[in-house]
């Protein structure tokens, strides 16, 4: 049993470890696209974790329900409220970017706040190829592995399934 803990305090602390290398590269990757300066960063940072932690709990219980269906497979009846849910998911994020975006104006300016739906697009992409980077640091044949087949999992499996299409 003290063997068990003593072999997984290693690989927590290097997940910590981790773990606060992408919080690190997430914030250099905003600072660096919005061109904040520390001041802007220091004020912006807890208004932006608040908001992108309302984006995730706003759209977890849709996720939930629908995440594994597919169109073809719903019955008329399903996709009636699937897209009932869908259009009220969108318009409570709606809400939720102007509430955010009125008080990150004061912060990082109108121009900024206009960019913030890009940039958090462009540091997403950017983070996954880190993670990917990180993950595959120590794998036989480099960080992609063997066969350079990097971030592939068996089976097909990419991770959960994406939030709906914009154009539904």
């Amino acid at each position: 049993m003290s063997l068990g803990s003593v072999f997984a305090q290693p690989s927590d602390s290097a997940r910590k470890a981790k773990v606060e290398a992408m919080k690190k590269i997430r914030r250099e990757l905003y600072v660096q696209k919005l061109s904040l300066s520390d001041e802007q960063a220091q004020k912006f940072f807890p208004v932006m974790n608040e908001f992108e932690q309302k984006q995730r709990e706003l759209k977890k219980p849709f996720r939930d329900k629908w995440g594994t269906k597919k169109p073809e497979e719903l019955s008329d009846a399903e996709a009636e409220v699937y897209l009932t849910e869908a259009h009220k998911m969108r318009e409570d994020e709606l809400k939720l970017a102007k509430t955010y975006g009125d008080k990150l104006k004061p912060i990082i300016g109108a121009k900024k706040v206009l960019m913030l739906k890009r940039v958090q697009r462009e540091v997403q992409v950017e983070m996954v190829r880190k993670f990917r980077e990180m993950r595959g640091q120590g794998r036989p044949g480099g960080p992609k592995g063997p066969g350079g087949r990097g971030g592939h999992r068996p089976g097909g499996k990419h991770g959960p399934p994406p939030p709906p299409p914009d154009d539904y």
